[in-house]
């Protein structure tokens, strides 16, 4: 794979004309599956490891992603909780404790329920901790040493695809379900169905890893460029009057609103 141009749109019949995304080149030896709608996105890496932390941040920046690094799980959440990241690679066992890779995977599932999160763990894994990584939301789960890098570079470009509103499956919030494809939320035997701009918004606010103000929502496309905040706060509270049917109040405590912007809550009993 080497560098080469994709072009996008056809520029007849009065359409844009076509916009060359160039690909940066890719590192030796790295035959990776990195299609351009991913490339610049940004993926935090959790890894104690001097030297494992450092061939991570160069290859992903090698390939076009934008590498934030931590090297302990405190350091992974504040960072969670002040940028917005698209994805995460997860060393399972920190220095802090043996069991503060699974702690960060959990609290990552409970305040980020939609973002990817790939699990590299050192070779004296057992199937008790794939089960239970998987058990805690992991993405996918690697040994470090056993797979070429390139794999787990190409898996980390599929998760950030099936991110998009085709993404199969759904997202969980405790009770609450999304289903982005049939643009429905499901708690119990009940269900309400958003439009295609309610569905878009709970999408991006279910991939996020931190609040999303309504600059960032109107930035992100989901409102026209010359949109007033107040047009992104009105359709947000739409929303949640939405959400309000399948139970009052509903809407206020999963769309949640601070003075940092929204995010989504996972709804438990």
């Amino acid at each position: 794979m080497e560098n080469r141009t994709i072009r996008r749109g056809s520029g007849r019949n009065g359409t844009p004309p076509r916009r060359e995304v160039r690909l940066p080149p890719l590192p030796p030896g790295l035959e990776v599956y990195r299609p351009a709608d991913v490339l610049g996105s940004s993926v935090l890496v959790v890894e104690d490891e001097a030297a494992m932390l450092q061939q991570l941040r160069i290859d992903l920046h090698d390939l076009g992603y934008r590498p934030s690094v931590a090297a302990s799980a405190p350091e992974a959440r504040n960072l969670l909780e002040h940028e917005r990241v698209a994805a995460v690679l997860l060393d399972l066992v920190l220095d802090e404790r043996e069991d503060s890779g699974f702690e960060l995977l959990t609290w990552i599932r409970q305040h980020h329920p939609g973002l990817p999160v790939i699990v590299l763990s050192a070779a004296q894994v057992n199937s008790a901790s794939i089960r239970r990584a998987y058990e805690l939301g992991a993405s996918s789960y690697f040994v470090k040493g056993n797979v070429p890098m390139a794999h787990i570079y190409s898996d980390l470009a599929a998760r950030l695809v099936e991110r998009g509103t085709g993404r199969p499956g759904t997202y969980r919030f405790g009770r609450l379900e999304f289903d982005p494809t049939r643009r429905t939320v499901r708690m119990g035997e009940r269900d309400v169905r958003l439009t295609q701009q309610q569905a878009a918004l709970v999408l991006f606010l279910a991939q996020g890893s931190k609040p999303a103000t309504a600059r960032e929502l109107i930035q992100a496309g989901l409102f026209r460029n010359n949109a007033a905040h107040s047009t992104v706060h009105s359709a947000l509270l739409t929303l949640r009057r939405r959400l309000d049917e399948l139970e009052p109040g509903l809407g206020p405590t999963f769309v949640h609103a601070s003075a940092r912007g929204y995010s989504l809550v996972s709804i438990h009993e």
